[in-house]
């Protein structure tokens, strides 16, 4: 039963027409019935209903039984007497009892009821063939048109119902095939209404019910189950008019042993079973099977079960009434005798697959019209095809015609009533050309004088014959292996083309036709000093040349080998038969260099060469600073060494490149005509590259190399300052000066110094550099005037030349000091006086010292005038006497004579005397007149000059008058020269 339904709503329909079906049981020949029941489950309890059913459906009484039920055990005792009825009726009932039906169990209670159907009114008992089987056979019979094969969805649309009726009593709807299935409840009314009012045939279920998709199969079959009474009456008066004399009573035990069978069988078709009366009653099982090969091959009727089930005495009655209903319509069949078959012959011996074949059959011109009971089959290696027949204008003869889709040997079957007929059956070959193979590609050259083989695989292309076709110009011979392999064997004789066909039953295989070149290789000759010196080197090319003059239509195959390398050379069509050949080997040993035209060795061919080693990448190096660094913007180079000349002119003999991961910078390379080679660049954008310098593809030692493009110098981004370049420093002879050039903004460089001195001298300048900042110091050892030049890359910085004045610095040896005021003796009171000349002395400073009693007198020193400021007048009013010391020093070293001793002569009064000093600067041209001490000795100063001695600073200040110079005086003690070193220090 296919899984169709959707929803329960079949269960309820079949409760309703075994419910139905019961009531109409009960009610028998009676319009009305006495009792019904209205639910299963609860009125059957007491077995009354039950009891009373049995007796009607087996038409004999069940025995005594309690009429008047009242106790559980009364039912029980009641519905177990009649269980044990219809097991002796022979009926089989599994897992069913009295508690049961007590207890309402309906789905037991439903295949009770189901049982009694098949066995009081299908007359089934599933004995050798289904009770569905068995009534679809039947229905089958009566309307063989609907092929009805189910007993739901094949009568919703109410067309099979009304066709049964229209069978049974024709003329009640004789428009059942046409009928609007899409009106398929008007149609099953219709149906159900004919069958009620024609054949007393209740409506154990409604048309709605019919109609429904999900209508279940028992309960179709329990309403068509009834059509088979009145059904199974006509074919009984048919059977009764045709064999009268037979006195046929049941579709049972009235057919056992065949011979009514062969009675009506002769009755229907004269002659054909002449001798049914000589049957033997006793031999039932042979006269069936007898009847039923005549049947099947006379009339095409095959009987449902077997011989033994059908001389079976409780054989079902509706498996002989289907069996025996197909006589009525049955037509006799021709013999097989009457019909043969016309072989057909093959242009090449075989049929070819997808093309169809197509042969004759002949036949006797009075059985025409049973053409169409003739059956051909095609039996293949694999499959059965359907074979076509059509008659033709000729009424004796038939065209059969089948395509065959597979190659092999086909069986063809021509029966006639399940016999073969004349020269049937018989066997047709079958050829496929397509698939036969030729191994490997078909060749498209042939050499002259030379053999040429193509081998053919046939295998699964069926049964047939290879052979060739070619041109006069080229011979061949067909040599068969095996049965599935085949060489053919072609020989040219001048050179030119040809084409070949291969064919296997008449048709070219796969891959043919094919053309073929013939040449002759023996033409051929090479040139080149590469090639016939046998001599190579890896990196250099190997180049010849190949003429084909005269060997005909090709194209040259060069095949250079080493000892694992295989290369692809350039081959290049230079016109008239003469082509370009070369190739760069890169692995060092014995080489082999094929040269074939047209698939054949040239002369000499293969030729040996012997490839050596090239240079070792080790062996190069490069050379400059370009390789490292490089300015933006500015040409860089480096040079590259290596142990080869004309690296350039080479296959990947010297590769150099140079790039970042956003740049890639040309680079120009220039042959130095040596073994070096000269790398040449500009890279616009600073950062970091990596230039890559390989020989014959292979890094040299230290590649690739990390390159640094900084930015370019700007000169006017550069900063000059320090001791040596401070407008109001004093430079003395003798002493280095110090300056700084800050360069950190102004790119990469050099920093270039040269200093021009007096008398065209050329200090020596000592540079450190760190982080962008140089220290300068140079010596100056002359006073004069100094040009210092700084360039940064090649370019004067801001300033330069700087312009510094040195002045010379102190000699003590030539200050003079004399005068009255240093004389040995003298007395208190007298005024002391005496000239310090510094003329030529230098810059310095002058310390004037008293040792002797404290407070005894102070010294005065003052320039003469400012006309000669070197020259200074001292003076002094001793008040105290005693023996003094007055040392006098320039830049602390003694001038000549002191110290100098002074005896101060005054007896009266004496005292301790203290020391005291004075220390003047007296730079070379100071006016001296500006020079003031205190009592002290110690210099007066502004309060501008206290500032500049707190800052540690000595100044000097030049302006240029018309011949007049002013001077301004510089002073410091001898604690302001410490601190002044102590803040110089602190500065750099």
């Amino acid at each position: 039963m296919a899984m169709r339904k959707l929803d329960d709503s079949w269960k309820e329909i079949q409760k309703k027409t075994f419910t139905n079906w019961f009531n109409d049981r009960l009610r028998g020949h009676l319009k009305v019935a006495k009792r019904k029941i209205e639910d299963l489950r609860s009125d059957l309890k007491d077995g009354l209903l039950l009891i009373d059913l049995a007796e009607k459906i087996a038409k004999k009484p069940i025995g005594r039984y309690n009429k008047a039920p009242s106790l559980k055990p009364h039912y029980i005792e009641n519905l177990g007497l009649v269980l044990r009825f219809f097991a002796a009726e022979k009926i089989k009932l599994v897992n069913i009892g009295p508690e049961d039906i007590y207890e309402g169990n309906e789905k037991l209670i439903l295949g009770l009821i189901w049982t009694l159907i098949r066995r009081y009114q299908i007359k089934s008992s599933g004995r050798g063939m289904s009770t569905k089987n068995a009534l679809l056979a039947w229905v089958n019979s009566v309307i063989p048109e609907y092929k009805v094969e189910n007993f739901n969805t094949n009568w919703n649309d109410g067309r099979a119902l009304c066709g049964l009726d229209d069978r049974l009593k024709p003329g009640l709807c004789p428009n059942h095939f046409s009928l609007d299935r899409s009106r398929s409840v008007d149609n099953c009314r219709k149906g159900m209404d004919l069958a009620e009012s024609n054949f007393d045939i209740p409506k154990v279920f409604s048309p709605e019910d019919l109609a429904n998709p999900n209508v279940d199969d028992l309960s179709v079959m329990t309403y068509i189950s009834y059509f088979c009474g009145p059904g199974n009456q006509l074919l009984l008066e048919w059977i009764r008019k045709k064999i009268p004399k037979q006195n046929i009573q049941n579709f049972s035990t009235d057919w056992n042993n065949g011979i009514n069978l062969g009675a009506l069988l002769d009755a229907c078709f004269p002659g054909v079973c002449a001798d049914w009366n000589k049957m033997d009653p006793h031999s039932a099982l042979p006269n069936l099977q007898n009847m039923f090969k005549l049947t099947k091959e006379r009339l095409g009727i095959d009987c449902p079960v077997s011989a033994a089930e059908f001389s079976n005495p409780e054989v079902d009655e509706i498996v002989v009434a289907t069996y025996l209903s197909q006589f009525r319509n049955a037509k006799l069949r021709a013999s097989p005798e009457e019909f043969s078959v016309a072989v057909p012959q093959l242009p090449h011996g075989s049929a070819i697959v997808q093309e169809p074949v197509k042969f004759e059959i002949n036949v006797s011109k009075d059985i025409a019209g049973l053409l169409n009971d003739i059956e051909v089959n095609a039996h293949g290696p694999s499959s059965d095809i359907k074979v076509s027949v059509l008659p033709t204008k000729n009424e004796s003869v038939l065209e059969a015609t089948f395509t065959p889709i597979e190659a092999g040997s086909y069986e063809m079957f021509v029966v006639y009533g399940g016999e073969h007929v004349t020269g049937s059956p018989f066997s047709l070959p079958v050829a496929d050309p397509s698939k036969c193979q030729i191994l490997g590609k078909p060749p498209s050259v042939i050499q002259v004088g030379k053999s040429e083989e193509v081998v053919v695989k046939t295998r699964g292309a069926g049964l047939g014959s290879l052979t060739c076709s070619v041109d006069e110009n080229v011979s061949h011979e067909i040599e068969e292996e095996s049965n599935e392999t085949f060489k053919v064997k072609l020989k040219a004789g001048i050179i030119g083309t040809a084409e070949v066909s291969i064919m296997w039953a008449g048709r070219a295989i796969p891959q043919t036709p094919f053309k073929v070149n013939i040449c002759d290789a023996s033409k051929c000759t090479l040139s080149g000093e590469s090639l016939l010196s046998g001599k190579g080197r890896v990196g250099e090319p190997v180049k010849f040349q190949l003429d084909t003059t005269g060997a005909g239509n090709s194209t040259p195959d060069v095949q250079p080998r080493g000892p694992s390398a295989v290369y692809k050379p350039d081959v290049t069509d230079d016109g008239n038969g003469m082509y370009s050949i070369s190739f760069v080997p890169w692995e060092v040993g014995p080489h082999n260099i094929d040269v074939l035209w047209g698939g054949a060795h040239v002369p000499k061919s293969p030729f040996p060469m012997q490839v050596e080693a090239a240079p070792d990448a080790n062996t190069c190096s490069v050379s400059g600073k370009g390789v490292r660094y490089a300015v933006a913007d500015e040409e860089a180079s480096f040079t590259v060494l290596s142990p080869e000349k004309d690296l350039l002119k080479k296959k990947k003999g010297l590769e150099v490149t140079i790039s970042s991961l956003e740049h890639k910078v040309p680079v120009g390379m220039t042959d130095n005509n040596t073994t070096s080679y000269t790398a040449t660049y500009t890279a616009h954008v600073p950062g970091l590259y990596v230039v890559s310098v390989k020989f014959y593809e292979k890094h040299i030692p230290g590649s690739p190399f990390k390159l640094e493009v900084v930015p370019a110098a700007d000169a006017s981004k550069c900063k000059a300052y320090g001791p040596a370049l401070h407008p109001n420093s004093l430079h003395i002879a003798g002493s280095p000066l110090d300056l700084f050039v800050d360069t950190k903004k102004a790119g990469t460089g050099d920093l270039e110094v040269y200093i021009q001195g007096p008398k065209n001298t050329s200090p020596k300048v000592y540079k450190a550099n760190e982080d962008g900042i140089y220290s300068l110091k140079f010596d100056v050892p002359e006073p004069g005037r100094y040009r210092v030049n700084i360039w940064w890359s090649r370019v004067h910085i801001p300033g330069s030349p700087f312009k510094i004045k040195v002045h010379p610095g102190p000699n003590a040896a030539n200050v003079r000091a004399h005068g009255p005021g240093l004389a040995k003796e003298f007395q208190v009171g007298e005024p002391g006086r005496f000239i310090i000349e510094t003329k030529n002395a230098g810059i310095g400073t002058l310390t004037i010292r008293v040792h002797g009693l404290k407070g005894a007198f102070k010294i005065e020193a003052n320039p003469i005038s400012e006309a000669d400021p070197r020259t200074l007048t001292a003076h002094y009013d001793p008040k105290e006497p005693g023996e003094y010391t007055i040392a006098i020093r320039w830049s602390g070293t003694h001038i000549p004579k002191s110290p100098f001793a002074v005896n101060i002569k005054d007896v009266e009064k004496k005292k301790a005397a203290e020391g005291s000093m004075v220390s003047f600067v007296v730079p070379e041209d100071v006016d001296s007149s500006a020079v003031k001490t205190t009592s002290r000795g110690i210099p007066v100063m502004s309060e501008e000059q206290a500032r500049k001695y707190q800052h540690g600073m000595m100044y000097e200040q030049h302006q240029q008058h018309t011949r007049k110079t002013s001077y301004e005086q510089k002073m410091v003690t001898t604690s302001a020269v410490s601190e002044v070193k102590k803040k110089k220090k602190r500065k750099l």
